[in-house]
């Protein structure tokens, strides 16, 4: 006897069960983990470039981008993304104020060194704007790569 098949709808459906059902063994696979996944992509950079850089040649990215309208688009932001907003900025409190502080750093270098100058004409006022923007250039791609941007 032939098993029933299941309709998409069906099937996603029995997928966001299986998931809500499954949260603790989410969690505590994660919690498994022993080495830094991040360290182990940044190994094979080499290799993600190829593979984007064929994935955007064959045309397999921007039909994937296409597969998605905007109303699903909205809709996925909306109901995953504006829930989690709060609680993903929270979670990473820690690393985005790691980040930020350097960069604030940067951004207040860059300020203070420019603040002495002259604005009385508007020649003296393009060039402060001129050094602020070369400034922030220079700021942006020093610091080990960890810049303003």
């Amino acid at each position: 006897m032939a098993r029933p098949r299941l309709t998409a709808e069906q099937a996603t459906q029995r997928l966001i069960a299986g998931a809500q059902a499954n949260v603790g063994r989410y969690v505590s696979g994660i919690n498994a983990v022993t080495e830094s996944p991040m360290a182990k992509a940044a190994q094979k950079a080499t290799k993600a470039a190829a593979g984007y850089a064929e994935s955007i040649s064959s045309g397999r990215w921007a039909a994937g981008l296409a597969g998605s309208s905007i109303e699903e688009w909205r809709a996925g932001a909306v109901s995953g993304g504006g829930s989690a907003y709060v609680a993903g900025i929270q979670a990473k409190a820690a690393k985005i104020a790691r980040k930020l502080g350097p960069a604030l750093d940067l951004t207040y270098s860059v300020s203070d060194a420019v603040a002495a100058m002259p604005t009385d004409t508007i020649s003296q006022r393009i060039a402060k704007s001129t050094a602020y923007q070369m400034k922030r250039y220079e700021a942006s791609r020093g610091a080990a790569g960890r810049g303003m941007r």
